[in-house]
C-alpha cells in the first residue's frame, strides 16, 4: 500500500501484542462501522444499535455492554496501534458475531503513520463518536445519556492509566483524553517499591529472630498524604482580594506550606516584586475542623498504606497539626478508611521537627525504616536522629516545593504484574503474589471479551498434554535419582532426593537427623517410604477471583505428576519408592456443601488415574482417617469441644465488631487472641479466610461484583457506595465467624490428639516456612499459591504454574476448557490459562503446548 499505509497485521510487533491479538480483528469479518452504529438523531437511524444490544450476555445492562464490548476494544486497539506509531485510517468497525452481537473486537483495515499533528484530531474524532454513541444509546435504551457517557469515560480512564512515558508521549497534545493520561514516574516507583522491600525484609527477620524490632513507616499529613487544595486556594483568594492581586484568584500553580516554597510560586505567577506576602498567606490558611474536611487524599496513599501493612509495617501519621484539631483529623481519616493508624499531633510551644523525632522514639519494639515529609527541616531532623532510615521528600505536583532533589510527587507505584498494553511489556506475565490481598484487584480488567475467546480442548488434546507432562517428569525424576545413586548410605541418598530442588524442600527445616528418624525403619525393612500431607481441600472459587469453578484443573494434576517424579527419583536409590496419603480437609475446618466436595474429589480421583498414580496416592477424608486411628480421640466429643472453644474466642473478643473500623478492630483482636502456643494467630488467619469466603454472584460481569468488594474489603467509609459497603460488611462478618470456627476446630484437633495421624509417616508440609522437622514440599516450583487456591497457567518457560484468575485474564491469558466443562453463573471454568504465544490465530493450542509444557525444575 502506498503513502505509508499498511494492513494492521503488517505493523511491526502487532502480532506479539497480547491485547491487540485479542481485541483487534485484522481480517475483514461480519461488522458494522462506527458511523453506522451511532446512527443519527432519529430512532429509525439506530436500528443497527438496537440489534447489537438486543441480546447482551445474561444480566448485562445495555450501558455496560456497550462500554465493555465496544468502547474498551476501541480504546485498546487505538492505544496499541498508537504505541507503535500508527493510527487507523479510513473505516473503523465493530466485529459482529451470531445474530449481530458484538464480539468485543474492532476491525481495522488500514493504518498509517501517527504524527504529533495527526494524533489530537484523531482522538477528538473518536471522542466525538463516543458522544454520538451515548446519544444513540439513550434513544434506544431510555437510559440517561450522561450516565452512558460517564461509563464510557470510566473505560477511557482505565485504559489510559499507568502508561509508560513513551506511550504517554504518543498521546501528547490538546485533545479530550489528555486529562485521563496517567504516568507513574519511574524514580517514584523505584523509591516506593524500595521502602516496601525494606519493610518486607525486616518483617522476615522479625519472624526468624526474636527481639528484632518491627518496621515502622512515618508519613506526614498536610502537603504529603493530604492535599489541602481548597484551603490553599481560599487563603490565596483572601490575600489577593486584600491587595488587589487578580492572579491569586485562580492560579495554575499553588504554593506549598513552607517559606522555601514561596519564591518558586511568586516567580511562576510573575509577581517578583510582591514576594513579601508569604507570612500573610500562611496566616490565612484555615485550620478549623470544618475546613480540614475539604482536604483530599494524595493519589495512591490509601493503596500504599495497604501495601506497607501487607509487607508487615506499622504505619503512623506524623503531623505538625496541633492537638486542638486532633479529633477533626481523626474523623477525616476514619471516614476515608485510614483511621486505624496511630496519629501523632504537635504542641504549638515546641518545634515540629523535634516533636516528630520524640514521637517516633516512643514506639517501643519498632524501628523507623522510612519517613515521608514535605518539610526540609523535618527531613533533616529525622535523618539526623535515624541515620539508617530512608527519609523521602514529598513534592506534590499541585504545590511548589522547596526544590529538594529526588523524592516522590504522589504515592502511586505501578501494580504487580506490570499492566499489559501500556507500553511497559508486551507479554503476558504471572503475578507471583502469594495472597490475593497483594494484588490491586480494583485496577485489574475482568476482560469478558477474553473469556469469550476460550476454546474447548478435545479429549485427544487433553490426553496428549497429560502424557507429555508425565513422560517428562518420570524421565527427569529417574535422572535425578541416578545422579544420587552412588551415595553409599541409603538414608542419606533418599534424603538428598526428597530435599532436591524440584521438590522445594528446605534442608535446614528437614535436616539429615530428621530423615534418620523418619526413614531408617522403612528403608531397612524394604518398605515404601510413607508420606502424609493435609490436602487437597477444595478449589477456592467462592469469589471467582482465584478460580472460576470448583473442579481441579491442570494445577492439581501437575501436583500429582510431581509426586510421580518424586517416586521415580526415590526408586533409583530405594526401589520400593514412596506412598503418599493425602488427608483432605475440605469440610473439616469449615462447612462445605457435600455435593461441592464430592464433585471436586471425584474429578481429583480421575486425575490420579490419568497420571498413573493410583498405587502411589491414596486420598482419605481427614475425619475418617482420625476415626480409624487408635490413638485419636472420640469424634462424638467434637461438637461439645467445638462449642467450648468457639465460646472462648467469642468471650475474648466480646465487644469487638469488625464492621466498625475493621483494621483497628483486627489489630485489637490480635492483642486479645486466646490462641495456645503453636496454634495459628487469629489476625493472620482472618486475612487468609477473608479471601476464601463465598461471594454471591450477581448478574452481568460475574467477576466485576467481587472485584468491587475486594478492591479494599476493609474500606467501609461513607464515600463507598451503600451496596458495596453492605457487601463488604457481610464479607467481614462471615470471615470473622469462619475464622473462629476454623481455629476452634484446630484446638479440638489438639484436644483429640489428631497429631497421631502423622506420627507414623513423613509429614509433608505445603508451607513456605514449615515447622522444623517437617519436609517442605512445593508442588509447583515458582508458585507460592497452592493448586487449589488458584488457576493453572503456564509461565514464560512453558512450565505449569498457579496464579489467580483475575490477574491471569487481566494479563491476556486465554482459557482452555476441559471437554464438557459446564457454564455456571455466566463463566466456564478453564482447565488451563495459556499465554497467547502457544495458541494459533483461532485460539486453539499449538503443537508446543500439547507436547512441550513441563514442570518447573526448581
Amino acid at each position: 500500500m502506498g503513502d505509508g499505509l499498511c494492513r494492521p497485521d503488517e505493523v511491526p510487533g502487532l502480532t506479539d501484542d497480547v491485547l491487540l491479538r485479542s481485541y483487534c480483528a485484522t481480517a475483514p469479518r461480519n461488522r458494522i462501522s462506527l458511523a453506522e452504529l451511532a446512527g443519527g438523531d432519529f430512532a429509525g437511524d439506530v436500528l443497527d444499535l438496537k440489534r447489537l444490544i438486543a441480546d447482551p450476555p445474561e444480566g448485562w445492562t445495555a450501558r455496560d455492554h456497550l462500554a465493555e464490548f465496544v468502547v474498551r476494544p476501541l480504546l485498546i486497539t487505538f492505544r496499541g496501534l498508537l504505541a507503535r506509531g500508527f493510527l487507523p485510517v479510513g473505516e473503523i468497525a465493530v466485529e459482529l458475531g451470531a445474530e449481530s452481537s458484538a464480539t468485543g473486537r474492532i476491525v481495522v483495515e488500514e493504518v498509517g503513520p501517527a504524527t504529533a499533528a495527526s494524533v489530537p484530531p484523531a482522538i477528538a474524532a473518536l471522542d466525538g463518536w463516543l458522544d454520538e454513541l451515548a446519544s444513540a444509546g439513550a434513544l434506544v435504551t431510555g437510559d440517561e445519556r450522561d450516565r452512558i457517557r460517564c461509563a464510557f469515560d470510566e473505560v477511557v480512564a482505565q485504559e489510559l492509566r499507568n502508561l509508560s512515558a513513551e506511550t504517554a508521549a504518543a498521546l501528547a497534545g490538546d485533545h479530550p483524553w489528555q486529562r485521563f493520561v496517567h504516568v507513574v514516574d519511574a524514580g517514584q516507583d523505584e523509591v516506593l517499591r524500595r521502602v516496601v522491600q525494606l519493610v518486607r525484609e525486616r518483617s522476615a527477620r522479625c519472624r526468624r529472630e526474636s527481639g528484632v524490632p518491627r518496621p515502622l513507616v512515618a508519613i506526614d499529613l498536610d502537603f504529603c498524604a493530604l492535599q489541602p487544595e481548597q484551603r490553599v486556594r481560599a487563603a490565596l483568594r483572601r490575600v489577593g482580594e486584600a491587595h488587589g492581586i487578580a492572579e491569586f484568584a485562580d492560579p495554575d500553580v499553588l504554593p506549598g506550606l513552607y517559606r522555601a516554597c514561596w519564591p518558586s510560586f511568586v516567580e511562576r505567577t510573575g509577581l517578583r516584586d510582591r514576594d513579601g506576602l508569604y507570612d500573610e498567606y500562611r496566616r490565612s490558611i484555615a485550620w478549623d475542623g470544618e475546613s480540614l474536611q475539604t482536604d483530599d487524599l494524595a493519589p495512591g496513599i490509601r493503596q500504599y498504606v495497604r501495601d506497607l501493612e501487607h509487607a508487615g509495617a506499622r504505619v503512623v501519621w506524623l503531623t505538625g497539626r496541633r492537638h486542638r484539631v486532633r479529633a477533626a483529623t481523626e474523623e477525616f481519616l476514619a471516614d476515608r478508611g485510614l483511621g486505624h493508624l496511630d496519629l501523632r499531633t504537635s504542641d504549638p510551644d515546641r518545634g515540629v521537627a523535634e516533636q516528630k523525632v520524640a514521637s517516633l522514639r516512643e514506639f517501643r519494639g519498632c524501628e523507623l525504616i522510612a519517613a515521608f515529609d514535605d518539610s526540609a527541616a523535618n527531613r533533616a531532623a529525622l535523618s539526623s536522629a535515624f541515620p539508617d532510615a530512608l527519609v523521602v521528600p514529598v513534592r506534590s505536583q499541585l504545590f511548589t516545593s522547596d526544590g529538594a532533589a529526588g523524592g516522590i510527587a504522589t504515592f502511586e507505584s505501578l501494580p504487580t504484574p506490570v499492566p499489559l498494553g501500556r507500553g511497559h511489556s508486551g507479554e503476558a506475565r504471572l503475578s507471583h503474589v502469594t495472597s490475593l490481598g497483594k494484588l490491586r484487584v480494583g485496577e485489574l480488567s475482568t476482560r469478558p471479551t477474553v473469556w469469550a475467546q476460550g476454546v474447548e480442548l478435545t479429549a485427544e488434546e487433553q490426553a496428549r498434554i497429560v502424557e507429555s507432562l508425565v513422560a517428562d517428569a518420570v524421565t527427569s525424576g529417574r535422572r535425578l535419582g541416578e545422579e544420587i545413586a552412588s551415595e553409599a548410605d541409603p538414608v542419606r541418598a533418599v534424603w538428598q532426593v526428597i530435599t532436591a530442588k524440584p521438590f522445594g524442600a528446605s534442608r535446614s527445616a528437614y535436616p539429615l537427623a530428621a530423615a534418620e528418624r523418619d526413614l531408617r525403619g522403612s528403608i531397612e525393612e524394604g518398605e515404601p517410604i510413607r508420606f502424609v500431607v493435609v490436602g487437597p481441600s477444595l478449589k477456592q472459587d467462592g469469589s471467582r477471583l482465584k478460580a472460576l469453578g470448583g473442579l481441579p484443573d491442570l494445577a492439581e494434576l501437575a501436583m500429582l505428576v510431581r509426586l510421580r517424579q518424586l517416586d521415580e527419583a526415590v526408586r533409583q536409590v530405594h526401589p520400593p519408592g514412596v506412598r503418599v496419603r493425602a488427608l483432605t480437609d475440605a469440610s473439616h475446618f469449615r462447612f462445605r456443601e457435600p455435593q461441592r466436595c464430592e464433585d471436586y474429589h471425584a474429578e481429583f480421583a480421575h486425575q490420579v488415574a490419568a497420571v498413573g498414580a493410583a498405587d502411589l496416592v491414596a486420598v482419605e477424608d481427614f475425619d475418617d482417617a482420625a476415626d480409624a486411628h487408635p490413638n485419636c480421640g472420640d469424634r462424638t466429643q467434637r461438637p461439645e469441644l467445638l462449642e467450648s472453644h468457639c465460646e472462648r474466642y467469642e468471650s475474648a473478643f466480646a465487644g469487638l465488631d469488625i464492621r466498625r473500623n475493621p483494621r483497628a478492630v483486627l489489630a485489637e483482636a490480635a492483642t486479645l487472641d486466646p490462641a495456645r502456643p503453636g496454634q495459628p494467630r487469629f489476625a493472620d488467619l482472618f486475612r487468609s479466610v477473608l479471601h476464601a469466603v463465598d461471594i454471591p454472584c450477581r448478574s452481568g460481569d460475574p467477576l466485576a461484583w467481587s472485584q468491587q468488594i475486594y478492591e479494599d474489603p476493609f474500606d467501609l467509609a461513607r464515600d463507598v457506595p451503600a451496596e458495596v459497603r453492605r457487601a463488604r460488611s457481610d464479607l467481614l462478618v462471615s470471615a470473622w465467624n469462619e475464622t473462629i470456627t476454623y481455629l476452634a476446630n484446630k484446638h479440638v484437633d489438639a484436644d483429640l490428639g489428631y497429631e497421631a495421624l502423622w506420627q507414623d509417616d513423613v509429614r509433608m508440609s505445603l508451607s513456605i516456612r514449615p515447622t522444623p522437622g517437617r519436609l517442605r514440599f512445593v508442588p509447583l516450583g515458582g508458585s507460592g499459591v497452592m493448586p487449589w487456591h488458584g488457576t493453572a497457567a503456564l509461565n514464560p518457560n512453558d512450565e505449569v504454574a498457579v496464579d489467580y484468575a483475575i490477574s491471569l485474564v487481566d494479563q491476556g491469558f486465554r482459557p482452555l476448557h476441559a471437554p464438557g466443562t459446564p457454564t455456571r453463573q455466566g463463566l466456564r471454568q478453564p482447565w488451563l490459562m495459556a499465554p497467547p504465544h502457544l495458541l494459533d490465530r483461532t485460539g486453539r493450542p499449538t503443537e508446543p503446548l500439547l507436547t512441550r509444557i513441563r514442570l518447573r525444575p526448581k
